[in-house]
C-alpha cells in the first residue's frame, strides 16, 4: 500500500482507497456485502386464510432479519409446485402441508424443521361443512351431491374425507355427484356458503381463523363432521441445507413468540408460536395414505361393511374428544367386520335423543344420562369400563384453587360455584348432593352456573371466576400441578356404561362386547391399545347391568323429597 502525504493533508491513493471501502463494509454492513443471493423460502400450505398471505411474507422478513440474511417469499398456488420446487432445491425453506410433508420426507428425505402451536398444541383437523341451512347432519348424507376438495395433496382438504370412503368401500368419484378443486380453504368455505356445492373439506384452523374475524361466508356454514386431531403443517428444510443455517432458522422460528414484533405477528395469524415436533405427529396421516393406496381387491373387502354410529357425551371439548375416543373406534374397526363413526353432539340431551332416534347405535354415556336413555327409550347397558387401576368406579370431587382459604363446604354458603352440564352425575347430580348434606343449597351459594365441560370449569376457577368447582376426580387429577385442590370428594360411583339402542343388531353387540372384553389389561399386546384410551378406560371393560345404577336412579327420583329446590334436573327415571 501507498500513501501521499502533504504538509497540509494526506492523500490516499485509489487502490488504497477501494480498499478501505470494502473494508468499511465488511466491518459495518456485513448483511449486505457477504448475504449473497437472498434465502427462498416457499409458501404453499396456510395456517390463514390465503387472503392473509401478508402474514407470511411478515413471518418470512422476520425470520430474514433475525438470522441476518436476505430472504424471499416463494408463493405457489398448488402443492406440488412447491413439492417440485423443494426436490430440485430452488427452495430450501418452505411452509407445506402435512400429507406432502410426509411422502416428500420418503422420496427426497424433507427434515422438519419447526411448527406452529394453535391454542396450545401442533395439531388441526379437517372439517366437514355444509350451508347452515342444510338438512344434512352427517358425511353420508352427502352421498350424491356435489363437493369442494381443496389441493389433490391436501390432508384436511382431500386424503381425510377419501379415506373416511375408503373404509367403507367408496371412492368420491363414486360418492359425490361432482368434485371440484378450490386450491384453496377459504374458497372451499366460500363456495359452500354460496352454495355452490353442497359440501366441502376444509383445514380447522382456516375455519376458525375466518369465524373469529367475522367473515360472512364461514358464518354461513356449518360443521357435520370432524377428524382426528393431525399433526399440524410444518416449516421443513431440504436435507441438504447448511446445518449453521438450519440452527439459526430453527432458533429463529423457536424464539419468535418471545420478541414484541414476532408476537405481533403471531397474533395477527392467531398463532402461539412455533414449536419442535416429531416426525411421529404425522404417523396418522402415513396410516391414512396407506389406507387409501390399498389395491381394490382389499377396497372390495370393505364395500359391504355396515357402519357403526357410535356417541359419546360431551364432557370435553370436541378436540379433546377426538384425542380420547377415536383410539378405541379405531380398534373395533380392526377387530370387528364393521366401520365406525364417531358422532358428537352438543350437550348431553342431544347424545341421549340421537341413541333414541337411531342415528346412534351405540353410545358411552354417563350414569344419569344412561338413567335418562333407558327411561324414553328402552336402551340397554351391555358394559362398563374400569380405570387404570382396576376400579370400576370414580368420584365426583369440589375444587378449588390450592391456595384458597376454603377448608370445608360449609364454607362454600355465599361463595361462587362452577358445575358442569347439567345431565352430568360427577359434575351436577352427586356436587349438589355433597353440597345438601352440609346444608347448603343453590339458594345459599352467591352464584352458580353449569358449564358444558368439566375442563371448562376447572379454568374458571383457576382464573378466579369461581370460588369453588365440580367435576370428575380425573380431571381434577389432570389440573393438581397447575393448582388445583380437593375439598372434598363423593363416594364412588359407577363408571358410566356402553349401552346400545332398542334398533341395534345383535350381531353388533356382540362383537362388540367379545372384543372389548377380550381386552385384558395384563396382556403386553392390550394394554398397547389400553394405554391410549382415555385414563378411563385402561383397566379394560366388565359386564354391567341396570342394577349398577339403582343408587343413582333412587338419588335423582327423591330429588323432589329432599332437596325439592330445583337443583337437580326435572326427571324421573
Amino acid at each position: 500500500m501507498i500513501a501521499i502525504f502533504g504538509k497540509k493533508q494526506a492523500i490516499l491513493s485509489p487502490s488504497l482507497l477501494v480498499i478501505l471501502l470494502v473494508i468499511l463494509l465488511v466491518v459495518l454492513v456485513p448483511g449486505v456485502y457477504a448475504a449473497g443471493p437472498p434465502l427462498k423460502i416457499g409458501v404453499a400450505s396456510m395456517i390463514t386464510p390465503v387472503d392473509a398471505v401478508k402474514y407470511y411474507q411478515d413471518v418470512i422478513d422476520y425470520i430474514g432479519e433475525a438470522i441476518g440474511q436476505p430472504v424471499q417469499m416463494v408463493h405457489r398456488r398448488t402443492y406440488d409446485e412447491m413439492d417440485s420446487l423443494l426436490e430440485r432445491g430452488e427452495v430450501n425453506v418452505a411452509f407445506i402441508c402435512s400429507a406432502p410433508y410426509v411422502k416428500n420426507r420418503q422420496k427426497f428425505g424433507i427434515e422438519l424443521l419447526a411448527a406452529p402451536n394453535v391454542n396450545g398444541r401442533p395439531t388441526y383437523q379437517s372439517f366437514i361443512i355444509v350451508h347452515k341451512e342444510s338438512p344434512l347432519s352427517s358425511f353420508a348424507e352427502l352421498k350424491g351431491r356435489p363437493f369442494a376438495f381443496t389441493d389433490p395433496k391436501s390432508n384436511t382438504g382431500k386424503l381425510y374425507p377419501t379415506y373416511l370412503l375408503k373404509t367403507t368401500g367408496r371412492t368420491p368419484e363414486k360418492f359425490f355427484s361432482r368434485i371440484v378443486y378450490s386450491y384453496s380453504h377459504n374458497k372451499s368455505i366460500e363456495m359452500v356458503a354460496k352454495r355452490l356445492v353442497d359440501g366441502a373439506a376444509v383445514e380447522s384452523i382456516v375455519y376458525e381463523h375466518m369465524l373469529k374475524k367475522g367473515s360472512p361466508y364461514a358464518g354461513q356454514t356449518k360443521i357435520i363432521k370432524r377428524s382426528p386431531a393431525y399433526g399440524i403443517p410444518p416449516v421443513v428444510v431440504t436435507k441438504d441445507i447448511d446445518s449453521a443455517l438450519k440452527t439459526k432458522l430453527r432458533a429463529a422460528f423457536l424464539g419468535m413468540h418471545n420478541t414484541a414484533v414476532g408476537k405481533t405477528i403471531l397474533n395477527a395469524m392467531m398463532i402461539d408460536g412455533f414449536t419442535e415436533v416429531s416426525d411421529r405427529n404425522y404417523d396418522s396421516i402415513r396410516d391414512m395414505e396407506r389406507a387409501v393406496s390399498e389395491s381394490p381387491a382389499l377396497a372390495r373387502k370393505t364395500k359391504d361393511r355396515k357402519t357403526v354410529y357410535f356417541g359419546v357425551i360431551p364432557r370435553d371439548n370436541p378436540r379433546i374428544m377426538y384425542e380420547k375416543y377415536q383410539p378405541l373406534l379405531d380398534y373395533l374397526a380392526e377387530k370387528t367386520p364393521y366401520a365406525y363413526e364417531l358422532v358428537l353432539k352438543k350437550n348431553y340431551e342431544d347424545t341421549v335423543s340421537a341413541l333414541g332416534s337411531g342415528e346412534t347405535d351405540v353410545a358411552l354415556l354417563g350414569p344419569l344420562s344412561y338413567l335418562e336413555a333407558r327411561a324414553k327409550y328402552g336402551a340397554i347397558c351391555i358394559l362398563k369400563s374400569r380405570s387404570g387401576e382396576g376400579s370400576p368406579g370414580y368420584r365426583s370431587v369440589i375444587i378449588k384453587k390450592s391456595d384458597a382459604p376454603i377448608v370445608s363446604l360449609t364454607e362454600l354458603k355465599g361463595k361462587r360455584v362452577a358445575f358442569a352440564s347439567s345431565q352430568s352425575t360427577s359434575g351436577n347430580l352427586m356436587p349438589r348432593y355433597l353440597l345438601a348434606n352440609s346444608g347448603i343449597h343453590l339458594s345459599d351459594l352467591g352464584e352458580y352456573a353449569n358449564f358444558d365441560y368439566h375442563d371448562s370449569v376447572v379454568k374458571a376457577v383457576l382464573k378466579g371466576q369461581y370460588e369453588a368447582g365440580a367435576v370428575r376426580d380425573s380431571v381434577a387429577h389432570k389440573y393438581e400441578k397447575l393448582g388445583i385442590a380437593v375439598i372434598a370428594s363423593s363416594d364412588p360411583i359407577p363408571t358410566g356404561p356402553l349401552v346400545v339402542g332398542p334398533g341395534t343388531p345383535f350381531s353388533v353387540i356382540e362383537n362388540i362386547k367379545k372384543v372389548l372384553l377380550a381386552l385384558d389389561p395384563r396382556d403386553p399386546e392390550a394394554q398397547k391399545i389400553l394405554k391410549r384410551l382415555d385414563e378411563d378406560f385402561r383397566g379394560g371393560f366388565i359386564e354391567a347391568a341396570d342394577e349398577d345404577y339403582g343408587d343413582i336412579r333412587a338419588k335423582i327420583n327423591a330429588v323432589p323429597q329432599t332437596c325439592g329446590r330445583g337443583c337437580h334436573p326435572k326427571i324421573r327415571l
